[in-house]
């Protein structure tokens, strides 16, 4: 068992690990920070997509694009 832990401590496997627990510290970081611009941006695309067209999206305006 020791000798497992020993070889698993000098193996460079775990170097992989650290670089993606390094990555993702700095984006969950960077999403903190920019929080508010973030939120901003993607309520804009979500108005822009479902607000600002000339769709029609109650019932019966679905119906026809569905053609039922």
């Amino acid at each position: 068992m020791w000798n497992k832990f020993k070889s698993f401590l000098k193996s460079k496997r775990g170097i992989n690990t650290v670089e993606v627990v390094i990555l993702l510290a700095i984006m969950v970081g960077l999403a903190i920070i920019f929080r508010e611009q973030i939120g901003k941006f993607a309520n804009n695309i979500m108005k822009s997509l479902f607000e600002d067209t000339n769709v029609d999206w109650s019932p019966e305006g679905m119906k026809n694009v569905t053609g039922g």
